[in-house]
C-alpha cells in the first residue's frame, strides 16, 4: 500500500515523470499513499517532500490477494461441522457489515465484528465480551496515530539502513552524497532527542 519500504523510493523517483506508469494490482486501504494515488491525488508527500503526480496511474482489481465475498461464503459453506461463531477482523466497515448480513442470511452462524481492544470468550456456543480496552481520553485517534507513526518511522529507518548499506558498501554513492546523508541523519538524531526530552 506504499506506506513503507523501497516502493516509496521508486515512487519518489518516478511519480513526477509523465513517461512512467504506476500499476496497482491489489487493494489499497483508505488513508494510505497507495489509496491516495489510486484515487487520483495530483500531489503527495513522500519523505516530507511534495511530489507532483504526473505518471499514469493504473489499477487492476482482479489481482487482489483478498478473497471476495463469494469465495469467503464458499469457504464457510465447505465446513462439514459449522463454526459456532465467526469474527470479521479485516476489511472496511461497510464491506464487513454487508458480509456479516450475507453470512447470517445464508448460514445462520452468529457473526461478530470486534472493536479495537475487545477480547471475547466462547464457551459452549455462548459468546461473551471478556474485556474491552478503553483509552481514557477524547483524543483516541491522535494517540493511536502517534503509535502508528512510530512504527512506520521504525520500518522506514530499517529500510533506509538496508538501502544505505548496499549503496555505501558497493560504493555506488558518491562521497558528497554520503556526507549529505550523514548531515541529514545527524539532524534527525537531534530532532529525536528533542522529542524524547519533551516526553520524559
Amino acid at each position: 500500500m506504499c506506506e513503507v519500504g523501497r516502493i516509496k523510493h521508486h515512487l519518489k523517483h518516478n511519480l513526477w515523470n509523465p513517461k512512467s506508469t504506476i500499476l496497482f494490482v491489489g487493494y489499497q486501504a483508505p488513508g494510505t499513499l497507495g489509496s491516495k494515488l489510486v484515487n487520483g491525488e495530483k500531489k503527495v508527500k513522500i519523505f516530507g517532500e511534495e511530489i507532483m503526480v504526473n505518471a499514469r496511474i493504473e489499477y487492476i482489481e482482479g489481482y487482489s490477494g483478498h478473497a471476495d465475498q463469494e469465495w469467503l461464503l464458499n469457504f464457510i459453506y465447505s465446513f462439514i461441522q459449522k463454526p459456532k461463531q465467526i469474527f470479521l477482523v479485516h476489511g472496511e466497515p461497510e464491506s464487513q457489515e454487508i458480509l456479516k448480513q450475507k453470512i447470517l442470511e445464508t448460514t445462520n452462524i452468529p457473526v461478530t465484528i470486534p472493536d479495537f481492544g475487545e477480547t471475547y470468550e466462547l464457551k459452549e456456543a455462548k459468546l461473551t465480551l471478556a474485556h474491552k480496552l478503553e483509552l481514557t481520553t477524547r483524543y483516541k485517534p491522535l494517540r493511536l496515530e502517534v503509535l502508528d507513526r512510530m512504527q512506520k518511522l521504525k520500518d522506514e529507518v530499517e529500510d533506509m539502513t538496508q538501502i544505505l548499506k548496499e549503496e555505501i558498501i558497493t560504493e555506488k554513492a558518491k562521497d558528497a552524497e554520503v556526507a549529505s546523508i550523514n548531515e541529514r541523519i545527524k539532524e534527525l538524531e537531534r530532532q529525536i532527542v528533542k522529542i524524547i526530552e519533551r516526553i520524559v
